[in-house]
């Protein structure tokens, strides 16, 4: 396991970095926030460290990929592992998420407050119930921590995102759910230029087999 890295600065973008160490190249996913950081006060060149976390993408054998995401704070990567604990919630919709500070979220955890979860991006009513039942009792001192800011950026709204979810609520989808399905459409962070093309990629990812 990757704990740790310490190196220069190559490249950044919008959700991830490249770290060059002792001449090898690591490519490592970031909290949105932290991204935008490093491209507004990190400079090419310069030393950074992260803390890290390793995992596989993929689910079919022959179809896997050793992944790291990194961040600035050994206190956020501890809680990223928790959070990301909880089945169905994957690492990109976790740090797609986490538009609060970790202690709000946490404290919302250990309040059992489903509701203040539900506005997390892609954190429907089920899940963020499975959320509270998974790890309320185990994020109360990150419930503490001082000075928290949000890890990720919330992503902007496409104009056409309200016409859309009217739409999918008159095709009967539950608000929750049809919210869900155009967070995780616009989650992607494809440009839709009208409601046709957001309604398009919604029935691409809800086709069975689809890439999420």
């Amino acid at each position: 396991m990757i704990s740790k890295i310490m190196g220069k600065l190559d490249r950044v973008g919008d959700s991830s970095a490249l770290i060059n160490v002792g001449g090898i190249y690591y490519e490592i996913m970031l909290p949105s926030a932290l991204a935008d950081s490093l491209k507004k006060n990190g400079t090419i060149g310069s030393d950074v460290i992260l803390h890290t976390l390793d995992y596989i993408e993929g689910g079919q054998i022959g179809n896997q990929y050793p992944r790291l995401v990194g961040f600035a704070e050994l206190v956020d990567k501890e809680f990223f592992g928790l959070y990301t604990s909880v089945p169905g919630l994957g690492i990109k919709k976790a740090l797609k998420s986490l538009t609060m500070p970790i202690s709000e979220i946490a404290r919302a955890i250990e309040t059992e407050e489903a509701s203040v979860l539900t506005k997390l991006p892609g954190i429907g009513e089920r899940l963020a119930e499975k959320i509270i039942a998974e790890l309320k009792g185990k994020t109360a001192r990150f419930a503490l921590a001082r000075d928290s800011k949000p890890l990720a950026v919330p992503e902007v709204k496409p104009d056409c995102a309200d016409e859309v979810l009217a739409i999918l609520l008159q095709l009967q989808y539950k608000r929750t759910e049809a919210q869900a399905l155009l967070d995780r459409a616009i989650s992607t962070g494809k440009r839709y230029k009208s409601s046709e093309e957001l309604l398009q990629q919604i029935f691409k990812q809800s086709t069975p087999g689809a890439p999420r």
